[in-house]
This record gives C-alpha cells, structure tokens and sequence, in this order.
C-alpha cells in the first residue's frame, strides 16, 4: 500500500507540472494498483478505520472502570502580615510608643487519594460490550473494504469496455470507409446507383458519429475511475487493459454455505446483536449494590515566624469501603432498560433481514453468472456468424445479388454482434466480482 500511496502523491503533485502528461503515459495502472489506491485515500475507508480507532479507544475506556482512580495533590503558599498601629494624638498630651513586628507565614500540603469498585456488576457487561463493538467496527471495516473494491472493479471494467468498444467503432469506421470507397468506385464505372454512395455515405457518416460517442465514452469512464480510486478526474491517467478474468467453479449451496459464515456485514449484525444483550444486562446491573474501596493520604505542614518557637505539620491516612444502592431514581433505570431492549430487538431484526439479503443477493448474482456464461457463447457464435454474413452479402453485392440495404445491414450486425460480446465478456467478470462481494470473499 505504500507503494501506492507513493504513486499517488507523486500523480497529484507533479502531473499537472509535466507537459503533455508525460508521467501519466510512463505507467499504466493496473487493477490491483486501483484498488491499493482506492484503499488509501477514499472516505469511506478512512472514515471506518476512525470508528476502530473509536471502538478500541471505548474498549480501554471500559477496561479503565475495573481500575483504581488516583488522585494527587500538592499546594504551596506563602504570606506576609504587615502590622499598622494607629494613634489619635492630642495636643500636650504624651503616648507611649507602640511596635509590632511583621509576621511572615508558609504553608505547604499533599494529599493522595484512591479508589476502586470492588463489585459492580455493570461494568463487566459494559466491558464485554465494548470489545464486541470493537470487532464490529473491525467487520464494518471489512465491509467497506470489499464494497470499495467492488466500486472499483465495477468501474475498471466499464473503462475497459468502452475501450474496447472504441476499437470496435474504429473498425466500423474504417470497414464503412473502405465499402463507401468500393461503391464510390463502382458508381464511376456504372455499376452503382447514386442512391448507394448517399447510403454509404450517411453510413459512414453515422459510423464516425458512433465512433466519436464511444471516444467521449471512455474519457467519462476514465474519469469516473479516477474518482473511485480518489484521483483528480481531471488528470490524465492510463490504465493497464491485464486482468484476471474472474469466475466462479463451486455450486449455489456453496457460495450460500460460505457467505453465511464469511460475509462481514453478516458477521456484523451478529456482533451487533451479541453487544445488544449485553446492553440489556448492563441496565438490569444497575439495580444491584456497588461496592467500592477508597483510601487517602495528606501531609501538611505551616511555620509563622520563627520556626523553631512555631511549626505546625499534620499527617493523616484514611481507608474504607463503600456500599451504595440506589433505591430510586425516578424511573431512569427503567427507561434505559426499555430501550436497550428496543435496541436488541432491532438488533435481532436486523440480523435476519441481513441473513436473508446475503443469502438473496448470492443468488442472485449466482444465477446472473449463468446466464451471461451463455450469453458469452452465444455472443462469440453471433460474432463469426456476422462476420462470415457480412463476406458473402459484401460478395453477392458486388456481383449484384444483393442490395446495398442488404450490406449496410450485415455490416451493422456485425458492429452490434461485436459490441454485444464485449459487454457479455465484461459483465461476466462483474457478476463473478458481485458473487464474491456478497459472500465476502473479495
């Protein structure tokens, strides 16, 4: 993964330094770079690796209550009195004089304090919570891992069909070039009517515009996997066409079978719904006593004056236990019992409808990849069969048996049959990634 992050900060800050695109063209990205690259910088991922982050920060929270709390405390102060005597003096009339000296005082503490639960219940439910809901945010970063992966997948293999598609209309191109060209030539000699070369011609025409949709294609699809794999759309990157073609050899019971035991959004609600319970008997805890243990030690010490003639220092130690009960509270606990018995049943709703939609969309996908299997056959048969039509309408044609309606239309046939097969092969390989994402197994 380093890798590709490196390759993505050196795309992001140096392509649109680079004439041309230049670094662009000297590497060609590959699937597996794509989904590195998606791995490390999309949202999605990043915003579900902070909610692990969260859950383990909880779970220590958690494992925090069964420990002591300390305390410690430390002052220092230090004052000085300045004593004033006033007079009222009277004409002829003598007073002694009166002095006090000034006083000088320091006084300096510390305190050390502890304590810890010895029973309450609650707080090992809550801590089995937590580590539950730790591994649920470690599944529910699973899952988006392998929804990403699939994002990207799906959009590599569009890119590389309407490449692909490109190809077939530049053939389409360059085949109606070359008919319009014959025709054009048979028109000099006679042998054509005028009528041909405008069809040919419209043809041709109709071809190129073809042609241009399909370029216009794959700078969108360029786009858009830049965008899943969290690149600027904007900059000029190209992409490997190599890739392993996926399939699928095991039956329906097995990919069922497997999904139920290995999908992570699967495994999730199961975590959920274990975390609820625990909720339930975390609330039902709190009706039971707590018992805690404290303790504290304080040192203080004063001096005034003269210290010798004046100190004061105290030491003090204190331990205990603790026994609370809370008899009433105003029905709070009854309310936090009631919804986290809400949540639970939730939670055990959810789980079954997840089961269900694993098992329904495996299915799904599974019986999609049978049938596009065949549609591939059938789509590689229509191809040659098109190809071999279009040979002998383009010879009956030139020696007159057929019409140029005839050979525009073996000549679209052809084009359709061409495309048909490149979306077959393509969505084959999707479907087998839309298998393994349900099953987990991406």
């Amino acid at each position: 993964m380093r890798l590709a992050l490196a390759k993505v900060l050196i795309i992001s800050l140096l392509l649109p330094v680079v004439a041309g695109g230049a670094l662009a063209q000297s590497k060609k990205f590959t699937l597996d770079d794509c989904i590195e690259m998606a791995l490390e910088t999309r949202l999605s991922i990043i915003s579900a690796r902070g909610e692990e982050d969260r859950a383990k920060a909880n779970q220590r929270w958690a494992l925090g209550s069964f420990l002591p709390r300390a305390q410690a405390s430390y002052s220092y102060s230090k004052s000085k009195t300045f004593d004033i005597t006033s007079q009222l003096y009277s004409p002829g009339v003598t007073y002694p004089e009166v002095t006090q000296e000034d006083q000088d005082r320091t006084s300096k503490s510390l305190g050390l304090s502890g304590s810890m639960y010895l029973f309450n219940l609650a707080n090992w439910f809550n801590y089995f919570g937590a580590s539950v809901d730790n591994a649920v945010a470690h599944l529910d970063v699973i899952s988006s891992e392998q929804d990403l992966i699939y994002s990207v997948k799906s959009s590599y293999y569009a890119f590389l069909a309407s490449s692909e598609n490109v190809s077939v209309q530049e053939q389409a191109v360059r085949r109606s070039e070359e008919q319009l060209k014959l025709i054009q030539s048979r028109y000099d000699l006679g042998s054509a009517s005028l009528s041909d070369v405008l069809k040919q011609k419209v043809q041709y025409g109709n071809d190129r515009l073809t042609l241009l949709s399909a370029q216009n294609g794959v700078t969108d699809a360029r786009a858009m996997l830049s965008y899943t794999i969290g690149l600027d759309p904007n900059v000029e990157v190209e992409y490997s066409g190599d890739y392993a073609k996926g399939e699928y050899t095991g039956t329906l019971n097995d990919a069922i079978g497997f999904g139920l035991e290995h999908q992570p959004g699967l495994l999730s609600a199961q975590k959920a719904l274990k975390a609820s319970d625990l909720a339930v008997k975390s609330r039902y805890a709190e009706y039971l006593p707590k018992v805690s243990l404290f303790g504290s030690y304080g040192w203080s010490d004063g001096t005034s004056g003269d210290t010798v003639t004046y100190n004061l220092s105290s030491k003090s130690r204190t331990f205990g236990f603790n026994v609370s009960w809370n008899i009433f509270d105003g029905f709070s606990r009854e309310r936090n019992v009631t919804n986290a018995k809400i949540n639970r049943n939730n939670a055990r709703a959810a789980l079954s409808d997840t089961r269900n939609l694993v098992s329904q969309e495996i299915k799904t996908a599974y019986l999609q990849i049978q049938i596009l299997q065949e549609q591939k056959k059938v789509s590689q048969e229509n191809v040659g069969a098109a190809e071999e039509d279009l040979k002998i309408t383009q010879e009956k044609y030139n020696l007159g048996a057929a019409t140029i309606l005839d050979l525009l239309d073996a000549q679209v046939s052809l084009k359709e049959a061409q495309v048909s097969l490149i979306k077959a092969d393509f969505d084959l390989n999707l479907a087998v990634a839309r298998l393994e994402n349900a099953m987990g197994k991406m």
